[in-house]
């Protein structure tokens, strides 16, 4: 067993942060038992041990031990929700802790790689973040008069870009309609047979 000192401790928590270990309080208990135990005595508790590394304690209690298959359902969970999928989004704001999972050497290592794995269209939402209302409207607008369907579903399938961007500008879907002067009514109406 190491003799543990303020420095390795800190050393030790580092590096399993820098790896992907879990660095949960549950986790270490069953990983690593000396260290857990040597963080809250040298520092006088775990979380305060989490804080003299420069880590966030929050983030470590909800922190994910991510696999391939984890990084790529989180990531089809967010554009279902209409989320903004952009690197710059969401490893700044969205899910730091999932952008650095994803662009790891042993699991995808690229934001491209983890995108096009969750089947998503990495050019498509690398251009999310240029729309604003405006150029939602505008394509809704063609999509009417092209006499193309207009119901969420018919989106979620067909122009998943458009869809996810006027979610992200407007507070619903409908409202997205409205504002390009449709009615939302008469467009679930239209096609009885596509609401599943």
């Amino acid at each position: 067993m190491p003799r543990w000192t303020h420095d390795t401790i800190l050393g030790e928590i580092l590096r399993r942060y820098e790896t992907q270990q879990d660095l949960s309080y549950s986790g270490l208990s069953r990983e690593n038992l000396p260290l857990l135990r040597a963080a809250a005595r040298h520092f006088g508790s775990y979380p305060l041990a989490i804080a003299a590394a420069g880590l966030n304690y929050d983030e470590l209690r909800r922190y994910r031990h991510w696999t391939n298959e984890r990084i790529t359902d989180r990531l089809q969970e967010l554009v279902s929700q209409g989320a903004d999928l952009s690197w710059r989004h969401v490893s700044t704001k969205l899910d730091p802790t999932l952008a650095a999972a994803a662009v790891k050497r042993h699991h995808f290592g690229s934001w491209r790689a983890a995108l096009e794995a969750a089947g998503l269209d990495y050019d498509t939402i690398r251009r999310y973040h240029d729309w604003d209302e405006n150029e939602v409207v505008r394509r809704i607008r063609e999509r009417h008069a092209r006499g193309e369907l207009l119901h969420a579903k018919a989106l979620e399938r067909e122009d998943t870009a458009l869809i996810t961007a006027a979610r992200r500008r407007f507070p619903a879907w409908h409202t997205s309609l409205t504002a390009a002067g449709l009615d939302y009514g008469q467009i679930v109406l239209r096609s009885p047979s596509e609401k599943q």
